[in-house]
């Protein structure tokens, strides 16, 4: 059926459902066949649909809403709240009045992933282009930027949550993220935030130019990185680059940098101050502070 829909068609154009933009998987099979060299593996809408519901994760994008399998008589018995019902109905009309699998963005960009090369590749076009283009014009329209802003913080710090991140951490890169995304930053608001004034010493974790600021070290991050070496924590890679040893690993994270006036982003480490600072006491780097 997808192989024989005009470009007119209303399957082949995003759809609102609950306040959401979908497409439907016609939009997705015509766009596969349209582009495919070999005039598609997965002719049939049918098949096509088989294959999208053995995604191992599809139950879950339709328990979060980014997957929609819409029936007739459900649409019907909403029509009064549902603005776009006609629009609606010329969909199920054209299918037969058969369910609709609708997906949003996420799910579009997600399954894309999952997919077999040729087929990943025609959705990840559809997904990160048409779908994420009109989305992200949309919220633009009608959200403020302080708004777009927090709502990046706030799945930034979901992240850091699903992640195990330290909620400190979390949020000192989260509130980097969102700047360099939005331009809006939220640097005031994080030395009120909880938590921020009370990381337990043991917990803190600086890179090496806050670590040289912090121990009084007028050299800075480079004389930091050295004396890491010279005691065995950190080695230079053959390619660039510094990597924790053996017995640096326990002290050290891997830690994302994104620039926040350019596209340069990257990682590097940090370290455990209070470890760093013991180790550097222990091979007299430092010198011991006396009592009182």
């Amino acid at each position: 059926m997808s192989s024989s829909l005009t470009p007119q068609s209303p399957l082949l154009g995003p759809l609102d459902w609950q306040g959401q933009t979908y497409f439907t998987s016609q939009h997705f099979h015509h766009s596969y066949l349209a582009n495919s060299q070999q005039a598609g593996k997965y002719k049939r809408h049918g098949d096509f649909l088989k294959l999208l519901r053995r995604i191992e994760a599809y139950a879950l994008y339709v328990q979060q809403g980014d997957i929609v399998e819409l029936d007739w008589q459900t649409t019907k018995d909403t029509s009064a709240s549902v603005s776009n019902f006609n629009h609606l109905q010329r969909c199920f009309a054209l299918t037969g009045y058969q369910p609709l699998t609708l997906l949003n963005a996420t799910a579009q960009v997600a399954l894309a992933h999952h997919l077999d090369d040729e087929l990943s590749k025609q959705l990840s076009v559809a997904a990160n282009t048409t779908v994420a283009r009109q989305q992200t014009a949309r919220s633009l329209a009608t959200s403020t930027p302080t708004e777009i802003a927090t709502r990046e913080l706030a799945a930034a710090l979901e992240a850091g949550k699903l992640l195990g991140t330290p909620l400190h951490v979390a949020q000192q890169e989260a509130v980097k993220l969102v700047e360099a995304a939005t331009g809006v930053s939220f640097r005031p608001m994080l030395a009120a935030a909880p938590g921020q004034s009370e990381i337990p010493p043991e917990e803190e974790m600086l890179e090496p130019t806050d670590l040289a600021k912090r121990l009084s070290i007028p050299q800075g991050g480079a004389w930091i990185n050295q004396a890491l070496t010279h005691v065995g924590w950190q080695i230079r890679q053959v390619g660039g680059g510094w990597q924790p040893t053996p017995a640096g690993a326990p002290y050290a994270a891997r830690h994302a940098w994104t620039a926040i006036h350019s596209n340069k982003h990257g990682y590097n480490w940090r370290w455990n101050c209070s470890a760093v600072e013991q180790i550097f006491y222990a091979h007299k780097i430092l010198p011991v502070k006396k009592e009182g």
